[in-house]
């Protein structure tokens, strides 16, 4: 079973009823409001999930003048972590917070309102506050309430996929609508993706012999083995080409959520347990560049290995069909990308694939503890999964594809 860090159990002294309190009336416009009683925080995440970011959950009950019954908002607060690790290392001077309040207090904003005036809605979760001094901090409206549900696991149908297919489609055609047409969005970008010792590449370099080490041992795998370990001097000019937004005259660019995965997903379900709309959330690491960032990581990190393999080309396919179906809509008349020009974009980036495969497919097979979570992304230590034959089988299966499409070159 995962557990909760530390972190993620205390809330910081400064957290209290009375900053929340403060808080609601500023965001309220209501000075008169007072609490019916005291605030209890909560974690904010289920154990073992060890997002970036440290969370807890809260509903504030409260009276005004301007009511006549009590009222309560539902509320989930995003802070980063004090604690030694990843996660600090990861969030410190990386501007992933800085992003993230933008994305809330101006470029959703500016995307639901040029998609409302043409009948389309944009599902995102309700900025409350946001600050970061003295405090770093993102309040947001807790929406579980309303029937959201976590994604607790990959997606494991095309059917249950389409509500995430189109709205990655519709976030991608707002930004280039929006970009082209009023909103300069290419400034979006997060840094770390851009440095050899920043982040998710740090990550990716620091596990990279041991995955070519254990691939080495595995019957009938050596010569992918070779391949791999010949790659890790090219790896960093690789990885940096993939976010490096596309020349005029070379592809196009969107703004990417490039954090996609099944966690950052909110689901709605139906009476049988089967997925009928999602949303985004987890607005933090949005990247100006290549559209094949996010779909790479849609057929990698949101449906599961088996979807990839038999509807991959069927996904590529209903996101394009949506997104010029919104960008229609929205009555774009710059030049529309088409259906070609995506599919060079997947094979412009594709080195981002061997990126999944060496450093994300792990976390699908693995029971994350306070302590594997920091090892694992530090390098340290033995990669749990390469001993589980479902990790193993899906690495099998992808090294001769990422091979055939030259990508191990």
């Amino acid at each position: 079973m995962g557990q909760h860090n530390a972190d993620e159990l205390q809330a910081p002294s400064w957290l209290n009823s009375q900053f929340l309190l403060e808080v609601i009336r500023k965001a309220q416009n209501d000075p008169s409001l007072t609490l019916c009683h005291g605030c209890k925080l909560r974690p904010g995440t289920n154990a073992g999930d060890h997002y970036a970011s440290i969370m807890f959950r809260t509903t504030v009950h409260y009276r005004s003048t301007r009511y006549h019954k009590e009222q309560a908002i539902s509320l989930i607060m995003k802070l980063t972590t004090q604690a030694e690790g990843f996660k600090k290392e990861l969030l410190d001077g990386n501007g992933l917070f800085e992003t993230e309040t933008k994305m809330y207090s101006e470029v959703l904003p500016a995307m639901s309102k040029a998609l409302a005036e043409v009948g389309e809605h944009l599902e995102v979760p309700r900025l409350i506050y946001a600050s970061s001094k003295p405090h770093t901090i993102i309040i947001l409206e807790d929406v579980s309430l309303k029937g959201w549900l976590t994604g607790r696991e990959l997606i494991t149908s095309y059917e249950e996929a389409l509500p995430t297919i189109r709205n990655v489609a519709k976030f991608h055609a707002a930004s280039y609508f929006l970009n082209q047409s009023m909103n300069d969005l290419s400034k979006n970008r997060i840094e770390m993706f851009m440095k050899a010792d920043g982040g998710a590449f740090a990550v990716f370099y620091k596990g990279f012999d041991a995955f070519c080490d254990a691939v080495q041992t595995w019957p009938g795998c050596e010569k992918f083995a070779a391949k791999f370990k010949n790659l890790k001097g090219a790896t960093q000019k690789k990885i940096q080409q993939v976010y490096t937004a596309n020349a005029k005259d070379v592809g196009y660019n969107v703004l990417n959520h490039a954090d996609l995965h099944w966690k950052n997903l909110l689901h709605k379900k139906s009476v049988n347990g089967r997925i009928k709309d999602s949303m985004l959330i987890d607005y933090q690491c949005c990247h100006w560049g290549s559209p094949a960032i996010d779909l790479i990581s849609l057929v990698n990190m949101v449906v599961n290995h088996d979807i990839k393999q038999n509807c991959r080309q069927e996904i590529i396919y209903e996101y394009y069909q949506h997104f010029v179906q919104i960008l229609d809509k929205l009555g774009f008349l710059g030049s529309v990308p088409t259906l070609t020009d995506l599919h060079m974009e997947m094979l412009r980036k594709g080195f981002l694939e061997v990126f999944h495969v060496v450093v994300f497919e792990q976390f699908k097979h693995v029971q994350l503890t306070e302590t594997t979570f920091d090892d694992l992304n530090a390098g340290r230590g033995e990669n749990p999964g390469f001993g589980k034959e479902p990790y193993m089988d899906v690495v099998r299966k992808e090294m001769p594809t990422l091979m055939y499409k030259g990508l191990l070159d």
